[in-house]
Formats: C-alpha cells, structure tokens, sequence
C-alpha cells in the first residue's frame, strides 16, 4: 500500500525555513496503529491526516510521534496549504471553512495576500487563569534567575482549548539561556495541567517584530521552531495585560531562531467587550511531495 503526502513549512514562504509538518490528505484506509507508526517513521513535531468530516469542511487529526493531540497550530496551517496545493480547496471562491478536531470546530480563514496563501485560525476564547506555584520554581525549571523575569508582567496559564504557560522575561539574553530540561519541564507542566511553556520577550532580532517567543514542550525531540497555539496564547495574554487600552492589535511574533529554522507568526486580536477573538495565521511553503510505502 502508498499513501501520498505532502511536508509543508507552515509560517514562512521562505525556501528551508518555517516549522514543517507532514500532511496526507487521504488516510481513510489506515487504522490507529498505523497512523500513529507513520508518524513516529516521519517525526516531525506533528503529522496530520485530513478526512472528510459531516459536521465541517475537513477533520484533522494530528499526531506527535508518540501520540495523538487534540489540536495544533502549526499543523493546521500546513494542512490547510496542503488542501489549497491540492486544489482540495480554491479560496478565490471560499475563504472561510470549519475544521473538525478532537478539541472541537474551528474557523478557518484562507486568504491570498502577495501571491502566497495566509491562513487563519480562530481561537477558543480565552481563559486567564494564576498558576499556584512559587517563581522560584518556574525559573528553577527554566534555568534562569528570578531578575530574569519581567516584573511589570504576571506569570499565566491561558486556556485556548490547550492550556500553555506564558511567561515575560526581559531580554533575548534571558530568554535564549532558558534550558530545555524534559524532566523538569515534564513535571511543571504535570503539576500545574497545561500542555507547554511559552517564554517571550518584546526584545526582538528583526525590526519588524513585536515579541520573540520560544516553546518549551516536555517531549524529546527538537524544540517546536513556531507553536501557533503557543503564539496565540502570548497574543491573549497581551491583550489582557499589556494593550489595555487598544482594540485592534495585529501582532507579529518571531520563534525557531535558536534551532535555526525562522518563523513569522502573524495574530490578529479583536477586543470585545467581555471577549478576546483571536486568529494565528501563517503562511507556508510545500518543501517535499511523495510517496509512503506501508
């Protein structure tokens, strides 16, 4: 049996960069098992299978290579390239679909912008959440010092669906030194129910930027290059925190520098009177097409 597929660099349209993502747009025939080996064979950060759904557009399950997650960021751009490089999908003659997830619908937003494909997903709203557990604890876990920590800032669980840690700390110094330790990353995420760390500082590498960010995710492996939930997680928490008094904020975050694969993460916030709407979007490039052999 072959199965075709498609790796996608979701949030750059720059050749050999971006965070891939390896799609197959018709796996009806592969059970779990299978699923979850072509994954573990391909491991990338996730792999996504797309079906035909009856309640949405599309289904999307996404695999790490140790286990199914119920959404993702990254992925979800990459697949929805995928379908517009298919010609599964023509956002000249509709933008807007609905994805189905194991985390629920969502909205998604295809547009062409510059001659490249920009795809938005909406997010959950937001839920602002004080983790119980002490700085000393976080910064032990991150390898830091406490002075590393933004001051003016609170340290906060955002609940998208997926629940991430967000923490500001001061420098691109601060927060290029923070350690990916898998066992202590393991046991904070454990303790205190979320999926991930999101570290950002507003100190930037490009100018047109606003924050940089980086994912610590307690699994082996490289470190996420760009986790759009993640992103969208930093974005809520700034809308909550730090632009008080703005409704409209287009924000442009960068990540994957230290592992050398540069992302643009692009978040589009709307406040509402007792809400945040929020999209990440992203565009992508196709990197790899072929085939699978089972």
């Amino acid at each position: 049996m072959e199965k075709e597929f498609m790796v996608i660099n979701s949030f750059s349209g720059e050749d050999l960069m971006g965070n891939p993502a390896a799609i197959f747009l018709e796996p009806s025939s592969l059970d779990n098992h299978t699923l979850q080996s072509i994954a573990k064979q391909i491991n990338l950060v996730e792999t996504v299978f797309v079906y035909s759904s009856y309640n949405a557009d599309f289904r999307f399950r996404y695999f790490t290579p140790h286990k199914e997650v119920s959404l993702a960021g990254h992925p979800t751009i990459a697949a929805c390239i995928a379908l517009v490089n298919a010609k599964k999908i023509d956002p000249n003659k509709k933008n807007t679909y609905q994805i189905e997830t194991q985390n629920g619908l969502r909205e998604i937003v295809i547009e062409t912008v510059r001659n490249q494909v920009l795809v938005k997903m909406k997010q959950s709203s937001p839920k602002f959440i004080s983790p119980l557990i002490s700085k000393k604890v976080i910064t032990n876990t991150l390898g830091i010092h406490e002075a590393d920590i933004a001051s003016n800032l609170p340290i906060q669980t955002i609940d998208l669906g997926v629940k991430y840690l967000v923490v500001a700390v001061n420098s691109l110094s601060a927060l290029m030194s923070v350690k990916r330790d898998i066992q202590l990353l393991h046991e904070l995420c454990e303790n205190l129910g979320v999926r991930e760390v999101q570290v950002f500082t507003f100190e930037t590498y490009g100018e047109d930027f606003d924050f940089h960010t980086r994912n610590l995710c307690p699994r082996e492996g490289i470190e996420d290059p760009a986790c759009g939930m993640g992103n969208a997680a930093v974005g809520a928490y700034l809308a909550q925190n730090y632009y008080n008094d703005q409704k409209f904020i287009h924000l442009r975050a960068e990540q994957g520098t230290i592992v050398k694969m540069p992302c643009l993460i692009e978040l589009y916030i709307s406040k509402k009177e007792k809400d945040i709407e929020l999209y990440i979007g992203g565009t992508g490039k196709k990197v790899v097409e072929g085939k699978f052999f089972i």
